[in-house]
């Protein structure tokens, strides 16, 4: 009896440990990868909003640009006829 319980007592140690290790990779494999898709995702995000606002702000100036050119008459150029 002194053998098949110390048997016993290690069956079920090892089973809860196998059971812990299991249940801490089925949680933190999802945690992991889910931090990682998170931080992905708002890379790209991050630099797409980037570009966005960098084109944003080239196509205001180019067009701030041409209405300035264009109110501006011959007179004021100097190119006109005195």
């Amino acid at each position: 009896m002194g053998i098949e319980g110390q048997t016993d007592s290690k069956t079920g140690l090892a089973a809860l440990g196998i059971g812990a290790l299991a249940i801490a990779c089925c949680l933190a494999g999802p945690l992991v990868l889910g931090a990682l898709g998170g931080i992905a995702i708002g890379t790209v995000l991050g630099v797409t909003a980037g570009l966005l606002a960098a084109f944003l702000l080239i196509a205001l100036v180019v067009l701030r640009s041409r209405r300035q050119r264009q109110s501006v008459s011959p007179r004021e150029s100097g190119d006109g006829e005195p």
